[in-house]
């Protein structure tokens, strides 16, 4: 299906990448003490208020399902007072965020309608335009009224490392006054939730100063200490669990898409959050990354096993020990005949998504840059429990010579997978529409009642059993997908491309809607019995379809009675807890 991607967008939505490559020592005494690191069991992850939403999917296995908050309205008049508590101004792309906590909403932005005079200056013409900066705002939960921002200049090496005018793409966490999150200068930072307001209670390094700029605490340079040659943009959404921030690095290729400048460099890293000391730092994709990487951890106590997941700029999605960062299990989410193609016709593919854990399982599906269009993907479903080692689904058996001419891998099965279900492949049945069953994704799973939610690149959402990976449903929403599926109240919100925010009825027990008919004779038939399909869904599930202005690349959220939904430009507060 046609639709327009301007270049870089995998930047928001994406909300991933951050810290890498530490010196050789450091990638190389994996068995050591790592400096920093507590010599007792391992933490405890993190438990957020169940009313605020303190990072990216809410919780640190990343499910994006709110079971706490009730009376959500699945519709609602944005130019009502009544229905819409506030709404504010932001750059003119945002991707991170929201968050909610403390009183404060923390989102990333660009500086595209600037706070301060010091933030525009004057073109060649002598015309005043916005400098192009990385921003992240703070606002007043209850008023919606600035607060301060955090402003960080563009990397003076251009857009193969800070692409233009994309702002600060990481979803922050938040933890009692400290804000953590990545900076378009590949950088992990701690911040005062409060601003300069209070005073100066960091590092007394910041290049602004004033009551309504940000405060760092500390803040730490992936390029200047780990050599770290981000793709594009770092965008990574940290993860903390005890004393320790974990990121995924956007170490990546060169603007010539085949060199990796920085193949010693780490993709995974751990820091210490209190004082942003390097605890440890792996490189396992190494040579290996096909892109970028933007996605993020996720944390899990699988059968009392402790882990961090990680997705790898290889196509390969691996379980961490989190003290150390060392393997406990590693899964290849490709198939070992696929090939990496820019442009869209490859069959391997990295990571947009971030990974789910639900009911001991983790939960993912692959993607790419959405500058490389759509294409073939798979959605997995993965059991670690008493694994270690390679537990993919396949073991490469050798090489061979494809049809085109091209070395690829030849796979076997593998007798420790940890596989449960995957979902993709080709499209063989015919009047199909596209050649394969499911696309790339940049959006993160929603699991809720063992019924799994998840969007694609180009518009569809797919409904499955989360247990036996059986396909339920999918609806075209017609147009590009980045934000994920988010579960409140009995309802599933998904906005795209096109600023629609749809919202569906949630039901336990799913039944399967087929889009193909299997008896068509002729593509006019098959495609009146898609059109009926299609109506059957509507009618069933679609409670609502809000239209707002402009797209909406971000997972909307709701906390303490407000449903949040941010647009590219805008930030809604919806009024919630009560009936429409």
């Amino acid at each position: 299906m046609p639709y327009t991607l301007p270049r870089r967008l995998l930047l928001g939505v994406i909300l991933t990448a951050v810290v890498v490559g530490a010196g050789a020592a450091l990638l190389s005494r994996s068995d050591a003490q790592p400096p920093g690191a507590d010599p007792k069991a391992a933490p405890k992850a993190t438990n957020p208020g169940p009313n605020d939403h303190t990072m990216f999917g809410g919780t640190p296995d990343r499910n994006m399902v709110n079971l706490v908050a009730k009376a959500v309205p699945e519709k609602f008049n944005l130019d009502s007072p009544a229905d819409v508590l506030w709404k504010i101004d932001l750059g003119s792309k945002a991707y991170g965020g929201p968050v909610v906590a403390g009183g404060r909403i923390y989102v990333g932005t660009n500086n595209a309608r600037p706070r301060n005079k010091r933030d525009i200056a004057k073109n060649a013409d002598g015309e005043e335009e916005p400098l192009d900066r990385g921003i992240l705002m703070c606002f007043d939960e209850k008023k919606g009224e600035f607060l301060w921002q955090m402003v960080w200049d563009k990397l003076p090496s251009g857009q193969v490392n800070d692409w233009p005018h994309e702002g600060v793409c990481s979803t922050p966490v938040v933890e009692g006054d400290r804000v953590y999150l990545t900076s378009n200068r590949c950088t992990v930072v701690c911040l005062d939730a409060k601003g300069l307001k209070d005073g100066n209670d960091g590092s007394k390094t910041e290049k602004y100063q004033t009551p309504t700029d940000g405060d760092v605490i500390w803040e730490y340079d992936m390029i200047g200490e780990l050599k770290v040659f981000p793709h594009n943009m770092t965008s990574t959404c940290p993860l903390i669990v005890g004393d320790l921030i974990y990121v995924t690095t956007a170490n990546g290729v060169d603007e010539g898409h085949f060199n990796i400048p920085s193949p010693d460099a780490p993709s995974f890293v751990a820091l210490n959050k209190n004082t942003g000391q390097l605890v440890w730092a792996k490189n396992y994709p190494g040579r290996d990354i096909m892109h970028g990487q933007w996605s993020n951890p996720t944390y899990a106590e699988i059968d009392g096993v402790k882990q961090v997941i990680f997705p790898g700029g290889d196509g390969w999605l691996y379980g961490l020990v989190p003290e150390t960062g060392e393997i406990i299990w590693k899964f290849d989410c490709n198939p070992k005949d696929g090939v990496y193609e820019l442009g869209g016709a490859g069959t391997r593919n990295d990571f947009i998504a971030t990974p789910v854990v639900y009911d001991s399982k983790v939960y993912i599906a692959v993607g790419q840059d959405p500058e490389h269009t759509d294409g073939i993907g798979r959605l997995w479903c993965i059991s670690p429990k008493g694994k270690k080692g390679d537990i993919s689904d396949e073991l490469l058996a050798g090489k061979k010579k494809d049809d085109a001419g091209r070395e690829v891998g030849i796979g076997k099965p593998n007798p420790n997978t940890g596989k449960v279900w995957s979902y993709g492949g080709e499209e063989k049945r015919p009047f199909s529409v596209r050649d394969f069953r499911f696309g790339r994704t940049m959006c993160t799973a929603c699991i809720v009642d063992d019924v799994l939610y998840l969007g694609e690149l180009p518009g569809y959402m797919h409904v499955f059993d989360a247990k036996t990976g059986e396909h339920k449903w999918q609806y075209d929403t017609k147009t590009a997908m980045w934000g994920s599926c988010y579960y409140v109240d009995g309802k599933v919100m998904l906005g795209n491309d096109n600023g629609d925010l749809y919202v569906w009825k949630h039901e336990k027990n799913q039944p399967v809607i087929e889009e193909l008919d299997p008896n068509a004779k002729d593509q006019k038939e098959a495609r009146a019995f898609r059109l009926r399909q299609r109506a059957e869904i509507e009618k069933r599930f679609l409670l609502a379809k809000v239209e707002f202005d402009a797209p909406i690349r971000s997972t909307p959220v709701v906390a303490n009675g407000v449903l949040y939904v941010m647009t590219e430009k805008t930030l809604f507060a919806v009024r919630a807890g009560r009936k429409n």
